[in-house]
């Protein structure tokens, strides 16, 4: 892995670890101290739960030998970019343009998807030629990792296409930039999940984006327990349900391809 795209990772690092612990850890503060008022606390913690992930798999990728090992993460943050920036743009008016941090989240999320490529590129002129030759292991994984992704994409295009018609059904109260900024999230699961599916040739490519996925859907499924007061209802049953199901299959496949190193 080349020394900027180590510098790239270190700098995604660190943004989710800072987001991440403020949005899960004290997420009734970002009513007041995040870049839009964000309520309930769930819906902060929802947010938190993605950048806590991105830390677990950015951390792993900072201690990773090989690009490959990290490479199926790049199309879904570029994205969560593409969306969040998106998102802001559609709700401009629901931020705080008179807050730094407002202008951290612009800058990040408008150059998310250019830094992200222009590393891959980079990275991709000294990388060794792909072996035109698929583990079989990983044709007898494809059909699971593809299902997964395929709905989790679905998931995240209903949230940031056509909001309104989740706002009344969703586990707890959400406003429609909320379901565009879940939908970013979403689409990055998925996006991992269905590149692995299709595009993966070696196990070494799969631990890293699947240990981020999993970690994701655990810190999501604990969202009903912290908060049973404000999650539960509507969608409740199929939000539980695709997680659990996203978690058992990224478990699994890891598994598989860790225990075959």
């Amino acid at each position: 892995m080349l020394p900027p795209v180590r510098v790239g990772i270190g700098v995604l690092f660190v943004l989710a670890v800072a987001n991440g612990g403020f949005l899960y850890l004290f997420p009734s503060q970002a009513g007041t101290d995040y870049a839009w008022a964000i309520a309930p606390a769930a819906s902060a913690a929802f947010m938190g739960a993605g950048y806590l992930a991105g830390a677990v798999g950015t951390g792993l990728a900072l201690g990773a030998k090989g690009w490959e090992s990290v490479r199926a993460l790049v199309p879904g943050f570029c994205a969560l970019g593409l969306a969040s920036f998106a998102a802001t743009l559609i709700h401009s008016e629901k931020f705080r343009w008179d807050y730094v941090p407002t202008w951290l989240w612009t800058v990040v999320y408008a150059s998310l998807p250019l830094g992200a490529v222009a590393l891959m590129l980079l990275q991709r002129r000294v990388a060794p030629a792909e072996s035109a030759e698929r583990d079989p292991r990983l044709r007898r994984l494809s059909p699971a990792l593809l299902t997964g992704g395929v709905l989790l994409v679905a998931a995240g295009v209903a949230l940031l296409a056509a909001p309104a018609s989740l706002l009344e059904d969703w586990p707890w109260k959400l406003t429609p930039l909320l379901s565009r900024v879940f939908g970013a999230w979403y689409l990055l699961a998925g996006g991992t999940l269905m590149l692995l599916g299709l595009g993966a040739r070696r196990l070494v490519e799969l631990p890293i984006p699947l240990v981020t996925v999993a970690a994701w859907c655990v810190l999501l499924l604990l969202l009903p327990l912290i908060y049973p007061d404000q999650v539960g209802g509507g969608l409740l049953t199929g939000f539980l349900l695709l997680h659990v199901g996203v978690l058992v299959l990224a478990v699994a496949a890891a598994a598989v391809a860790l225990r075959a190193r």
